[in-house]
């Protein structure tokens, strides 16, 4: 049997729900079934590119795939070409062997272990080689590095993800996709922990909308000496950039389309769902992005106002004489001045904790740290806030130097886990 994809349009939203929409699943498919990606006149983005990368990769073995470019133009069919994607979609390999250009980094493979840290260093390399023409490139590596690293950490991924980026200097924009075909945002919910945003689903609330609101996304039930849950933090303060930066974001999960643009928002409901997570963005590299205060605002969107201390009598008191404990000053800069990934935030973890466990105090310096993502702060000290207490974090550790958007970050996160003990 023969399937035909007419791909007119490949931007966000419409086009890729259009696409999405035509897609057969690996349930549709037979032994000998042939799909044929036909491209017509329009011109092509890489978002829509990323989309049918991850799904040709979910496929069973026996699945046959090919592209009819006849009907494009010649530019069309070099661009399928130079980005890597015709050999996604006709060969076996995960890695298409094009090499990145300034300011646009083709499709790339997304994978568990050590890969995922060098995909997401070259994909924040372009906004570097792009900071001539941007005030601040910091907000933009964050709300990449984020969107990998909420891909790879709750996606469960089986097969590759893939993710491209590139640079439009003639409009000062950038497009950015990343596309998985893991269990996706629903069903990461309904397997987790969070009874309160299952109840919300359950009643028929849009699970892709829960998570851009920010609550936990959620994971297994812990076993015990584990961490409770993983945060949201990814896709919220994606999408707080993207309202700030007036751009556009797009996801795909389920039977759902979600499309953020400027300050609202606009669902749809999918012919076919797409198992696992597709997210688009696009920026506008005219509009700064004020990093530490959308990390602030998040502080009480997120959980909300602390109720105020209950204040009680000091009562005097005879303590002994004891010597203060030895100080351990950590400098965060010693594992990189751009901390995007959770790896980082465990090995961070794993010192702090060392240190802790020898009976000395913490001082972190924060000196020279330039870009550092939600989730390797949760992953560094967060976490760990919510293992020894937070009471005792807070007597232990402490933060000296840097920059005010990275000690607003630490705060925001440690409250958020704080809030959840």
């Amino acid at each position: 049997m023969t399937h035909l994809v007419k791909i007119d349009d490949t931007a966000i939203p419409d086009g890729v729900v259009r696409i999405a929409d035509q897609l057969p699943g690996p349930d549709v498919l037979q032994p000998g079934d042939i799909v044929t990606l036909k491209f017509m006149h329009g011109f092509v983005y890489l978002p829509g590119l990323v989309l049918l990368a991850a799904w040709r990769k979910s496929l069973p073995g026996t699945a046959q795939v090919v592209i009819d470019d006849t009907a494009t133009s010649p530019e069309t069919r070099r661009f399928l070409t130079n980005t890597g994607f015709r050999e996604v979609i006709e060969t076996g390999t995960h890695h298409p062997s094009v090499p990145s250009r300034i300011g646009k980094v083709p499709i790339q493979a997304i994978l568990k272990g050590r890969e995922k840290e060098a995909t997401v260093n070259e994909l924040v390399r372009i906004f570097d080689e792009y900071a001539g023409h941007v005030a601040d490139t910091a907000p933009f590596r964050v709300l990449l590095s984020e969107l990998c690293e909420n891909a790879l950490a709750h996606s469960e991924l089986t097969t590759p993800g893939y993710i491209c980026a590139r640079v439009f200097e003639d409009t000062n924009r950038c497009e950015s996709a990343i596309a998985d075909t893991g269990i996706g945002i629903d069903q990461s919910f309904r397997q987790g922990t969070n009874k309160a945003a299952i109840d919300r689903i359950v009643r028929g609330e849009s699970a892709v909308a829960i998570a851009l609101e920010g609550l936990s996304s959620s994971k297994p039930q812990p076993g015990p000496g584990t961490f409770k849950t993983y945060f949201g933090f990814g896709l919220f303060i994606v999408r707080r950039l993207v309202e700030v930066n007036r751009g556009r974001l797009t996801l795909l999960s389920g039977s759902e389309a979600v499309t953020v643009e400027k300050l609202s928002q606009h669902s749809r409901r999918l012919v076919r769902p797409w198992r696992g997570t597709f997210a688009g963005v696009v920026l506008d590299l005219n509009n700064p992005l004020p990093l530490e205060q959308v990390y602030a605002d998040a502080d009480q969107l997120m959980i909300g106002p602390h109720p105020p201390a209950e204040t009680k009598p000091a009562i005097a008191a005879v303590h002994p004489t004891v010597a203060p404990p030895e100080e351990f000053a950590l400098r965060l800069s010693n594992y990189g001045t751009q901390l995007l990934t959770r790896e980082l935030g465990t090995a961070i973890r794993a010192d702090v904790a060392g240190q802790l466990a020898a009976g000395r105090v913490v001082k972190v310096r924060l000196d020279g740290i330039e870009d550092i993502t939600p989730s390797c702060v949760d992953e560094a000290f967060g976490k760990l806030s919510e293992v020894i207490g937070a009471e005792l974090f807070g007597s232990k550790v402490s933060f000296e130097g840097g920059q005010p958007v990275v000690k607003t970050l630490i705060q925001f996160v440690l409250r958020t886990r704080q809030r959840s003990a």
